[in-house]
């Protein structure tokens, strides 16, 4: 028998920071009937002051402003296929961001970012550069505290209605991003968390329906973050629980650099722009990177 097993889509370590007001490196479309105001002056306030209270919720932001990294080890089930694998994750305030999901009998699905470039490596695609939105959207995740970069990824924000989460009174907000993307976020009115997300994510299996509840929040050097997750994509139930949360760690090698084989297509990038016609051709390219990238073929369990 074969069963189909979704390939994570990338950014966990970005999803877990959601109540951090970190969004997800995903490519993420409205899933609110809501449509976002156009208001100029009505949104940057909203949104400005959105940004306060997230970043209230996580800690004081001089701290925030003085880690330098962090480093991330959860475990990460995925209930109806009956997997387990490990995610661990590193991300610094340069912009340098490292991901590794290990599942056991498939090996590790990698992705980071390194010197501006966006990149993915797994044992069955093999490895290859983001471009377009792709690469837009993991960029915006590399920040180690989004929350701080708020006013600069999104254009606007609407408070549009309220409900509870459980037994959570929230208010609902749209966020709208500067690349003309949507998200729905419950905020809780006590203490301004992030309690659940809804959004449409873009995925190797095309557009997926997610809905992320977290959990379990706990103070790491002074700084909230969730612990648990519960991710409900599409027909398929995922949960996350943190085990290690580590800030200003020494760096390790391969959290620094990419691997040899994303190096050889970076090298191989370099070469072809000092080509005639090279400009051309790298637009062609990357197109194909970005389709690619969009249409892979879900993981096969024998």
């Amino acid at each position: 028998m074969i069963r189909t097993i979704p390939l994570i889509p990338g950014r966990l370590m970005a999803i877990l920071l959601i109540a951090s007001l970190s969004l997800p490196a995903l490519s993420v479309r409205g899933s609110s009937d809501t449509p976002a105001p156009t208001g100029g002056e009505i949104q940057e306030n909203v949104l400005e002051a959105l940004q306060q209270k997230m970043i209230g919720a996580i800690g004081e932001k001089s701290a925030l402003e003085k880690v330098k990294n962090r480093r991330m080890i959860s475990l990460v089930t995925i209930v109806d296929a009956g997997i387990e694998a490990k995610n661990f994750g590193f991300v610094s305030a340069d912009g340098v961001m490292s991901e590794s999901l290990s599942i056991e009998g498939y090996g590790d699905f990698r992705q980071g970012v390194h010197g501006g470039v966006v990149w993915t490596s797994d044992p069955i695609n093999g490895p290859a550069i983001l471009s377009g939105s792709m690469k837009d959207q993991t960029l915006r995740s590399a920040h180690l505290f989004p929350a701080l970069h708020l006013q600069e990824d999104y254009v606007s924000a609407v408070l549009s209605g309220e409900e509870s989460i459980n037994d959570v009174e929230c208010d609902i907000y749209l966020l709208k991003s500067k690349t003309d993307t949507e998200e729905k976020y419950w905020v809780s009115k006590a203490d301004h968390r992030t309690i659940q997300v809804s959004l449409i994510a873009d995925s190797p299996m095309g557009k997926i329906p997610m809905k992320m509840q977290l959990g379990d929040f706990k103070k790491v050097d002074e700084i909230w973050y969730p612990h648990t997750m519960i991710i409900v994509q599409g027909i398929q139930t995922m949960n996350l629980e943190v085990s290690q949360i580590q800030h200003d760690v020494e760096p390790e090698e391969t959290e620094l650099a990419a691997p040899k084989s994303v190096q050889v297509l970076i090298e191989r990038k370099k070469d072809s722009k000092k080509e005639p016609g090279a400009e051309k051709e790298e637009t062609k390219e990357e197109t194909k990177e970005e389709t690619k990238e969009e249409t892979r073929d879900p993981v096969t369990e024998p």
